[in-house]
Order: C-alpha cells, then sequence, then structure tokens
C-alpha cells in the first residue's frame, strides 16, 4: 500500500464503495444510486472545500460503508479490518468517526452526532460538514418520497445543531452550509424565510 499513488487508492475506494452500495439506491423519488452520494461527498470536500488530503477523500467515499452495508457485528468487524488492510489505519479512523452505531437506537444515535461533533478529529469535522451539506441538497431537491414537513424541519434543526457544534473547520463549506440550509427552510416555508 505504501507504493500506491493517491490517486490510485482514491479510485480503489470509489471501487470498493460502489461494490459494497451497489443495491443500495437513495430515499429520493428518482432513486438514485446510492454510490453518488459519497462520491458527492468527496468532490465536495476537494471541489468547493479545497480539500486535497487523500485520508479525508477516502474517508469521504467509505464514510457509510460500515453503517450500511452490513447486518451482523461479525460482518462489521470483517468490514473494518478489511477497510484497515485496505486503506490504512487513518482512513478507518476517520470513517469509523462519522458512523453511527445501528445498534443504537436513532434518537441517541441523532444525540450521539451532537454531543460527539466537539470532540472528532479535523478531518471528521470536514466530512460531518460536506455530508450535512450534501443532504441537505438532497432534501431540497429529491427529498425522500414518504417524509413529512416536519420531519424534514425537524432534520434541518438537528443538521444545524450538529454542524455548529463542529466549530470553523473550513470556511467555503460553512458558508455553503448556510446558503444550502437557509435555501432549504425558504424552500419549506419553514422559520418564515424569505429569499433575499
Amino acid at each position: 500500500m505504501a507504493h500506491r499513488p493517491d490517486t490510485a487508492l482514491i479510485l480503489k475506494a470509489i471501487e470498493f464503495a460502489a461494490v459494497r452500495h451497489r443495491t443500495q439506491f437513495r430515499k429520493g423519488a428518482d432513486k438514485t444510486p446510492y454510490i453518488n452520494h459519497p462520491v458527492q461527498v468527496a468532490n465536495l470536500l476537494a471541489g468547493e472545500g479545497g480539500e486535497y488530503d487523500p485520508v479525508l477523500l477516502m474517508a469521504s467515499i467509505l464514510h457509510d460503508v460500515i453503517e450500511d452495508t452490513v447486518d451482523t457485528a461479525a460482518e462489521k468487524d470483517d468490514l473494518i479490518r478489511l477497510i484497515r488492510k485496505e486503506f490504512g489505519e487513518e482512513v478507518l479512523s476517520v470513517t469509523l468517526e462519522v458512523t453511527d452505531d445501528k445498534m443504537v437506537e436513532k434518537n441517541e444515535r441523532k444525540k450521539q452526532q451532537i454531543v460527539n461533533a466537539p470532540n472528532i478529529s479535523l478531518n471528521a469535522k470536514k466530512l460531518r460538514l460536506a455530508d450535512k451539506i450534501m443532504n441537505i441538497h438532497d432534501m431540497i431537491y429529491n427529498p425522500p418520497v414518504d417524509w413529512s414537513l416536519q420531519r424534514i424541519s425537524d432534520y434541518f434543526d438537528w443538521c444545524e445543531k450538529v454542524v455548529t457544534g463542529l466549530g470553523s473547520v473550513n470556511n467555503k463549506l460553512e458558508i455553503m452550509f448556510s446558503k444550502v440550509l437557509k435555501e432549504g427552510r425558504i424552500r419549506y416555508g419553514f422559520r418564515n424565510y424569505t429569499a433575499e
């Protein structure tokens, strides 16, 4: 692994994630292939955020594989070992920092993201921020078909709390988060936002 160029490892991460997510789709009406999401997060970090750290980019591509592609603790352990072997300890560490434990009840997982936001690594904070931007973007342009307006509003509020806890990690992405959050609230008529 030490002799591979960073580009080759990033491409390997894309292939790895694409295989893991191959049967999954986003929750919007257009059923976008799930792999588009981690690729968009990585692209956002590099393209808009100016973040080129290969560890961060690989972790962004892999950020949902542990959370969303295993069903048992044994499968999770096997996948963790495989990511460590293929991509290294640093990539695994950042990936795990943004991985929710599906054994924990959903509301508790959401609380943990808020509580833990200030304490995760800088790369994990940048990844969390980019992930929230893309998720809110999807809520605006391709929302889950079965989500009520209240659930979307609650999701926006929760994302804002998580991102506030991250602190200042990338000014361009923080500005983008504020804009997309405001756009979402205007789009759905939340909090009496008006277009400027």
